[in-house]
């Protein structure tokens, strides 16, 4: 390949297996699927349209969002120009969030609905050209910078150049606030990113077929190195829920073989399933103790699977998991044993983080007319 960048991926797979699905994505209670070249073609649109609306080289855009197929490919787009992607988890405190967005200052901003607008435009300087994904609209006053997402997409077919972007280039920049009140940034290339997608894929034998679920914002490594770039390097079909509400139920209705969790994410699901069992001094109980025994006789492997692990790794969506695999701090013992009695072998996959703490900025006032325009939406809200 010319040149080792995750637009540079996307063409390849548009290339070679235009007609696989790339994404699937729920919206109203229904899956879309879309496949690569549409995907590309997709990508190809907003980089046009981003040129002309000024992001260039170096340029950064914040995605403040939660999991979405349209930052996922807003990010591509701008990395294909030669820019970064700085994702934001918009569950983070208002005041973190509020100290991250004055201090990048942003041009360029992907909020999902109406709060992220509101948080964007109440901490970014006048004139930041906002696109947003709320498919009901915003209430209330609306600046010219205010753009939906459907609407770069409306205007014809646009060529859009070659990528320009370099493997050695940062993709995406992820920013925290510290305990001291400090933000810190952690950046990622293109080739570092390709790279450890690759170890991941070798490693876990990841191919085409599998079915990648996505119920976190890829604003974290470990989301970033071991679902976002094996997705590009191997090829697969990367799922997106509807919302954060609705992850556990689609989560079911897909049967995902690759999650990528933390360890929140695992007592979660471990949680759910203890619901679900009766009391251990039960009858009911001891029966679901023989069953998963794991050095038990034949009848007690054929009673466990069809009664007891089947139906609950159900409940989880984990009917079909292959691969999960945690990042981020370890679990309990006891809590890996428990998946284990449920055939789910949880993976350890993580990287020591390399935060570098950014010199302080003074806060900046923003423009009144942002705060006029923020108070005049809510009001309409």
């Amino acid at each position: 390949m010319a040149s080792n960048t995750l637009p540079h991926w996307l063409i390849q797979h548009a290339n070679t297996q235009p007609h696989r699905v790339a994404l699937r994505y729920k919206q109203l209670g229904i899956w879309h699927e879309q496949h690569w070249k549409s995907l590309h073609e997709e990508v190809a649109q907003l980089v046009a349209v981003l040129g002309q609306i000024g992001f260039e080289r170096g340029n950064t855009l914040v995605l403040l969002t939660h999991p979405r197929r349209e930052a996922l490919l807003l990010s591509i787009a701008a990395q294909w120009l030669g820019g970064i992607a700085a994702p934001l988890d918009p569950s983070m405190e208002e005041d973190a969030l509020a100290l991250l967005l004055a201090h990048l200052a942003p041009a360029f901003v992907f909020a999902e609905g109406q709060q992220q607008v509101e948080q964007t435009l109440a901490s970014s300087p006048q004139g930041v050209r906002v696109i947003y994904a709320e498919a009901r609209g915003l209430a209330g006053q609306q600046p010219s910078s205010l753009r939906h997402y459907s609407s770069l997409l409306t205007g014809g077919s646009l060529i859009a150049c070659e990528p320009v972007s370099e493997a050695g280039q940062t993709a995406f920049a992820l920013y925290r606030v510290n305990g001291e009140r400090s933000v810190q940034v952690e950046h990622f290339r293109h080739d570092e990113l390709l790279e450890e997608g690759r170890q991941l894929v070798l490693a876990e034998r990841l191919g085409r077929y599998e079915e990648a679920f996505v119920a976190r914002v890829f604003a974290t490594s470990g989301h970033l190195r071991y679902l976002l770039s094996p997705w590009l390097t191997a090829g697969f079909t990367l799922n997106f829920p509807e919302s954060i509400v609705t992850r556990d139920t689609d989560r079911r209705e897909l049967g995902p073989t690759l999650v990528v969790g933390t360890r929140e994410t695992y007592l979660r699901l471990e949680a759910m399933i203890r619901e679900r069992l009766p009391l251990p001094d039960s009858w009911l109980g001891r029966v679901v103790t023989y069953a998963l025994h794991r050095d038990g006789t034949v009848l007690q492997g054929f009673l466990g699977y069809w009664l007891i692990r089947r139906p609950l790794r159900d409940v989880i969506g984990f009917s079909r998991i292959r691969v999960p695999l945690l990042i981020g701090p370890a679990l309990t013992a006891d809590s890996v044993a428990f998946f284990k009695s449920l055939d789910i072998h949880i993976r350890t996959w993580d990287k020591v983080a390399n935060w570098r703490t950014l010199p302080t900025t003074t806060t900046r006032q923003i423009p009144t007319v942002h705060d006029d325009l923020v108070s005049t939406v809510r009001r309409a809200s």
